[in-house]
């Protein structure tokens, strides 16, 4: 039982500390979600939509060219 104390103790200080480290994150000012997205407006389509499907098409074809690196 007496391995076990230290144990406990730091357990206890890392839990006390990590709440006050986790309410430091919080920045007052920093706008808070408002819902949905609207798609109606045209620069939400090209962030939300456009942009990551052309991260994932590019990704694709960036592991498509690897593998053929890598067969030569």
């Amino acid at each position: 039982m007496k391995n076990l104390l230290p144990i406990r103790i730091l357990t206890f200080i890392v839990i006390f500390l990590g709440a006050f480290l986790s309410y430091g994150q919080k920045q007052p000012g920093i706008p808070r979600p408002r819902g949905p997205v609207d798609l109606s407006e045209t620069a939400n389509v090209v962030m939300f939509i456009i942009l990551p499907a052309l991260v994932v098409i590019g990704y694709f074809f960036w592991r498509s060219a690897m593998k053929k690196r890598r067969e030569e």
